[in-house]
């Protein structure tokens, strides 16, 4: 009789060292979203057309749509790659005032002209304009540009120049 109660409390002891030893898991699913910024534009090109001198030709304050989309909140700025070319170019004014064969360009963010208008100079780096700041990730906005034609020109040939939007991180 010893000897079965010893070994039944042998089993005992073996099936709760058993149902201790039982492990339970769970599983944490982790993800990351890398800072990624990416802005586009449309419609593009944009054409003024045939402009006289010191006409101030404009788009709509919403014409263009920037797709943004940008993984964190971003500023853009807005800057020309330099002075117009076609012909005898254009000096690209950095305070968007019109002057012999010097042409200048404002742009709005959806407003209206003449409120929260910002010169769109060909100054490279901390000089180039902020059109928006804090913009919200994957939130589009619109813009507009107005030309400021030069006083006088040299000649009648098609000028051209690049308007370029930047995406930093706010």
């Amino acid at each position: 009789m010893r000897k079965l109660l010893s070994l039944a409390l042998v089993v005992v002891l073996m099936v709760a060292t058993t149902v201790s030893a039982t492990a339970s898991t769970t599983d944490v699913t982790v993800t990351a979203t890398p800072t990624h910024l990416s802005i586009d534009v449309a419609p593009t090109p944009y054409d003024f057309a045939t402009v006289g001198a010191s006409a101030e030709p404009q788009t709509a304050e919403d014409h263009f749509t920037v797709t943004n989309g940008s993984t964190v909140a971003i500023n853009v700025t807005i800057y020309v790659t330099g002075d117009w070319t076609g012909g005898i170019g254009w000096t690209h004014s950095d305070t968007a005032t019109a002057g012999a064969d010097t042409a200048g360009m404002k742009a709005n963010q959806d407003g209206a002209w003449g409120v929260g208008d910002v010169i769109v100079k060909k100054t490279e780096g901390a000089g180039h304009s902020l059109i928006v700041t804090s913009q919200a990730a994957t939130t589009d906005f619109k813009f507009g540009l107005k030309l400021f034609a030069p006083t006088t020109f040299s000649d009648g040939v098609e000028k051209s120049n690049t308007v370029r939007l930047s995406a930093i991180g706010a």
